[in-house]
């Protein structure tokens, strides 16, 4: 079988990532309507984006297929981190409810346990509208598609997906300190997705470093879209630190995950 030929860890997460979804699938009313529900969600900021459009023309200079772009890229990118990572959000009650407890009694990491115990039927949605978006706003681009730019947009999804995860994933590891750490992942993903669509350089040089270096937000999508575009030099960051833009999910992604595990072992059933 292939999992076999996979790394210990990915295989783990495969096989027990897979039970989830055929167990979910089963409820195939669910199924759609979560669809719908994912679709609706992601696809209102889309609209409300083209609305602001019709109205302003253009938005820092970037006009309806430069954001589309980046809108597609940010779409794809989230689906990327919510379909295999979504599960994160329910850390908090695990711990709180001392469901965290049974996680360590498997032979498997516990990190890999909660990522893979739900799939969230929303978002199948997000993958669908992702990549739908990623496809039509890359046609109607004025971006002159080439293998390696086809290349550096795929690079850009995958590394802008591990950037949102890493960051959920951080957030998730304070619950073992912190308590309740719900309310911070919401708005962390309300910031990225409301942020995540627009040219950063509108909330000038002190609002763009802060959504970049700070919160790398700026990382998921407008960096690798500006780069795509030409728009690098309008960047107050080097130009090697924007087209290698989707490199950062990579780094800290891993970081995450140690530190997760890390957070994991101060762990105190409330039972104890």
């Amino acid at each position: 079988m292939a999992e076999r030929r996979l790394p210990s860890a990915l295989r783990a997460w495969w096989v027990l990532e897979r039970a989830t979804v055929r167990a979910q699938a089963q409820y195939r009313a669910n199924l759609f309507m979560g669809f719908i529900g994912g679709l609706t969600y992601q696809g209102i900021h889309v609209l409300f984006l083209v609305l602001l459009l019709n109205s302003f023309g253009v938005i820092d200079g970037w006009g309806l297929a430069e954001l589309g772009l980046m809108v597609g890229i940010r779409l794809a990118a989230h689906a990327c981190y919510v379909m295999p990572f979504g599960a994160l959000l329910d850390t908090s009650r695990l711990i709180h409810d001392g469901e965290f407890d049974l996680l360590l009694l498997r032979p498997v990491p516990a990190f890999l346990q909660v990522v893979t115990r739900r799939f969230n039927i929303l978002t199948v949605g997000d993958g669908v509208l992702g990549l739908v978006a990623l496809v039509g706003f890359a046609v109607a681009s004025p971006v002159e598609w080439t293998w390696w730019r086809i290349g550096y947009v795929l690079a850009a999804v995958v590394g802008g997906g591990l950037v949102e995860a890493a960051i959920q994933v951080t957030i998730a590891s304070l619950a073992f300190r912190a308590g309740s750490v719900r309310g911070l992942q919401n708005q962390a993903d309300r910031l990225i997705t409301t942020f995540g669509i627009y040219p950063l350089t509108i909330f000038g040089p002190v609002g763009l470093l802060t959504l970049t270096l700070v919160l790398p937000l700026g990382f998921i999508a407008y960096l690798p879209t500006a780069a795509l575009l030409g728009r690098a030099r309008e960047i107050p960051l080097p130009d090697v630190v924007v087209w290698s833009s989707p490199l950062l999910g990579w780094m800290l992604f891993p970081l995450a995950v140690v530190l997760f595990q890390r957070m994991s072992r101060h762990y105190t059933s409330p039972g104890a």
